[in-house]
Protein backbone atom coordinates (compact mmCIF):
# COMPACT_ATOMS: atom_id res chain seq x y z
CA UNK A 1 0.00 0.00 0.00
CA UNK A 2 1.67 3.20 -1.07
CA UNK A 3 1.41 6.63 0.50
CA UNK A 4 -0.41 7.81 -2.64
CA UNK A 5 -3.16 5.24 -2.02
CA UNK A 6 -3.39 6.24 1.65
CA UNK A 7 -3.49 9.93 0.72
CA UNK A 8 -6.21 9.25 -1.87
CA UNK A 9 -8.18 7.28 0.70
CA UNK A 10 -7.90 10.10 3.24
CA UNK A 11 -9.18 12.57 0.66
CA UNK A 12 -12.01 10.19 -0.29
CA UNK A 13 -13.17 9.66 3.30
CA UNK A 14 -12.92 13.38 3.98
CA UNK A 15 -15.14 14.06 0.98
CA UNK A 16 -17.55 11.32 2.04
CA UNK A 17 -17.88 12.72 5.54
CA UNK A 18 -18.36 16.23 4.13
CA UNK A 19 -21.11 14.96 1.81
CA UNK A 20 -22.84 13.15 4.64
CA UNK A 21 -22.59 16.17 6.93
CA UNK A 22 -24.01 18.38 4.17
CA UNK A 23 -26.91 15.96 3.82
CA UNK A 24 -27.34 15.99 7.59
CA UNK A 25 -27.49 19.78 7.64
CA UNK A 26 -30.21 19.74 5.00
CA UNK A 27 -32.50 17.32 6.86
CA UNK A 28 -35.78 19.12 7.43
CA UNK A 29 -36.43 17.77 10.94
CA UNK A 30 -34.77 19.72 13.73
CA UNK A 31 -31.83 18.02 15.41
CA UNK A 32 -33.68 17.71 18.72
CA UNK A 33 -36.50 15.82 16.98
CA UNK A 34 -33.96 13.45 15.41
CA UNK A 35 -32.30 12.90 18.78
CA UNK A 36 -35.64 11.87 20.33
CA UNK A 37 -36.28 9.19 17.73
CA UNK A 38 -35.00 5.68 18.40
CA UNK A 39 -32.11 4.64 16.17
CA UNK A 40 -33.09 3.05 12.91
CA UNK A 41 -32.13 -0.55 12.30
CA UNK A 42 -29.56 0.62 9.73
CA UNK A 43 -27.82 3.03 12.10
CA UNK A 44 -27.74 0.53 14.96
CA UNK A 45 -26.34 -2.28 12.81
CA UNK A 46 -23.80 0.00 11.17
CA UNK A 47 -22.66 1.45 14.49
CA UNK A 48 -22.26 -2.00 16.10
CA UNK A 49 -19.97 -3.12 13.30
CA UNK A 50 -18.27 0.25 12.81
CA UNK A 51 -17.43 0.81 16.48
CA UNK A 52 -16.14 -2.78 16.77
CA UNK A 53 -13.91 -2.14 13.76
CA UNK A 54 -12.68 1.07 15.33
CA UNK A 55 -11.84 -0.62 18.64
CA UNK A 56 -9.92 -3.53 17.14
CA UNK A 57 -8.16 -1.16 14.73
CA UNK A 58 -7.01 1.08 17.58
CA UNK A 59 -5.67 -2.06 19.25
CA UNK A 60 -3.98 -3.21 16.03
CA UNK A 61 -2.36 0.21 15.57
CA UNK A 62 -0.56 -0.52 18.86
CA UNK A 63 0.20 -4.23 18.33
CA UNK A 64 0.60 -4.86 14.59
CA UNK A 65 4.08 -5.79 13.42
CA UNK A 66 3.46 -5.94 9.66
CA UNK A 67 3.63 -2.41 8.17
CA UNK A 68 0.59 -2.95 5.91
CA UNK A 69 -1.50 -4.16 8.84
CA UNK A 70 -0.37 -1.18 10.92
CA UNK A 71 -1.23 1.32 8.15
CA UNK A 72 -4.60 -0.31 7.51
CA UNK A 73 -5.40 -0.23 11.24
CA UNK A 74 -4.62 3.50 11.42
CA UNK A 75 -6.70 4.23 8.33
CA UNK A 76 -9.61 2.07 9.49
CA UNK A 77 -9.67 3.63 12.94
CA UNK A 78 -9.88 7.15 11.51
CA UNK A 79 -12.56 6.23 8.98
CA UNK A 80 -14.64 4.31 11.51
CA UNK A 81 -14.56 7.27 13.90
CA UNK A 82 -15.70 9.61 11.13
CA UNK A 83 -18.59 7.36 10.09
CA UNK A 84 -19.69 6.81 13.70
CA UNK A 85 -19.60 10.57 14.23
CA UNK A 86 -21.92 11.16 11.28
CA UNK A 87 -24.43 8.52 12.40
CA UNK A 88 -24.38 9.64 16.03
CA UNK A 89 -25.09 13.22 14.93
CA UNK A 90 -28.29 11.99 13.25
CA UNK A 91 -29.61 11.04 16.66
CA UNK A 92 -28.59 7.39 16.71
CA UNK A 93 -27.45 6.01 20.05
CA UNK A 94 -24.32 4.01 20.72
CA UNK A 95 -25.57 0.41 20.65
CA UNK A 96 -24.56 -2.32 23.04
CA UNK A 97 -21.86 -4.55 21.67
CA UNK A 98 -22.97 -8.14 21.06
CA UNK A 99 -21.18 -10.75 23.20
CA UNK A 100 -19.48 -12.31 20.18
CA UNK A 101 -17.82 -9.02 19.26
CA UNK A 102 -16.89 -8.32 22.90
CA UNK A 103 -15.23 -11.74 23.12
CA UNK A 104 -13.29 -11.03 19.93
CA UNK A 105 -11.98 -7.75 21.36
CA UNK A 106 -10.91 -9.53 24.56
CA UNK A 107 -9.21 -12.32 22.60
CA UNK A 108 -7.25 -9.81 20.51
CA UNK A 109 -6.26 -7.87 23.65
CA UNK A 110 -4.78 -11.04 25.17
CA UNK A 111 -2.73 -11.87 22.07
CA UNK A 112 0.91 -10.90 21.89
CA UNK A 113 2.06 -8.65 19.04
CA UNK A 114 3.28 -10.65 16.09
CA UNK A 115 2.22 -12.38 12.89
CA UNK A 116 -0.53 -14.40 14.63
CA UNK A 117 -2.11 -11.21 15.96
CA UNK A 118 -1.83 -9.50 12.57
CA UNK A 119 -3.50 -12.44 10.82
CA UNK A 120 -6.29 -12.67 13.43
CA UNK A 121 -6.94 -8.92 13.12
CA UNK A 122 -7.12 -9.11 9.31
CA UNK A 123 -9.45 -12.13 9.44
CA UNK A 124 -11.80 -10.38 11.88
CA UNK A 125 -11.76 -7.28 9.70
CA UNK A 126 -12.65 -9.33 6.60
CA UNK A 127 -15.64 -10.88 8.39
CA UNK A 128 -16.69 -7.53 9.83
CA UNK A 129 -16.39 -5.72 6.49
CA UNK A 130 -18.47 -8.41 4.76
CA UNK A 131 -21.21 -7.95 7.35
CA UNK A 132 -20.97 -4.17 7.11
CA UNK A 133 -21.18 -4.31 3.32
CA UNK A 134 -24.42 -6.33 3.53
CA UNK A 135 -25.97 -3.70 5.81
CA UNK A 136 -24.94 -0.87 3.46
CA UNK A 137 -26.19 -2.62 0.32
CA UNK A 138 -29.52 -3.35 1.99
CA UNK A 139 -29.89 0.36 2.85
CA UNK A 140 -28.92 1.47 -0.66
CA UNK A 141 -31.41 -0.98 -2.20
CA UNK A 142 -34.21 0.03 0.19
CA UNK A 143 -37.02 1.92 -1.54
CA UNK A 144 -37.31 4.50 1.23
CA UNK A 145 -36.66 8.14 0.33
CA UNK A 146 -33.19 9.63 0.22
CA UNK A 147 -31.75 10.77 3.54
CA UNK A 148 -28.57 10.85 5.56
CA UNK A 149 -28.51 7.11 6.10
CA UNK A 150 -28.92 6.33 2.41
CA UNK A 151 -26.22 8.91 1.60
CA UNK A 152 -23.83 7.35 4.12
CA UNK A 153 -24.59 3.84 2.83
CA UNK A 154 -24.09 4.91 -0.79
CA UNK A 155 -20.68 6.36 0.06
CA UNK A 156 -19.69 3.36 2.16
CA UNK A 157 -20.42 0.60 -0.38
CA UNK A 158 -17.39 1.29 -2.64
CA UNK A 159 -15.24 2.23 0.35
CA UNK A 160 -15.95 -1.08 2.08
CA UNK A 161 -15.43 -3.00 -1.17
CA UNK A 162 -11.99 -1.41 -1.58
CA UNK A 163 -11.18 -2.19 2.06
CA UNK A 164 -12.08 -5.83 1.41
CA UNK A 165 -9.67 -5.87 -1.54
CA UNK A 166 -6.90 -4.49 0.67
CA UNK A 167 -7.74 -6.94 3.46
CA UNK A 168 -7.70 -9.95 1.13
CA UNK A 169 -4.32 -8.85 -0.25
CA UNK A 170 -2.94 -8.44 3.28
CA UNK A 171 -4.39 -11.83 4.26
CA UNK A 172 -2.66 -13.49 1.32
CA UNK A 173 0.65 -11.86 2.29
CA UNK A 174 0.31 -12.87 5.94
CA UNK A 175 -0.89 -16.42 5.32
CA UNK A 176 2.38 -17.39 3.59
Amino acid sequence: MTSIVLCRRSIFIGGAVTAAMTALASVSAPTSALADEPPEDYAEQTLKLDLFSCDISELAAKKAVHPVVYKFAELESEEAQAIAGVLLKTGASTPERPDTLSKTVETLKRMDPGPAFDLAYIEHQIDNHKSLLKVQKREVDDASPQGVQKTVATVLVPLIASHLDMLHTAHTDLAF
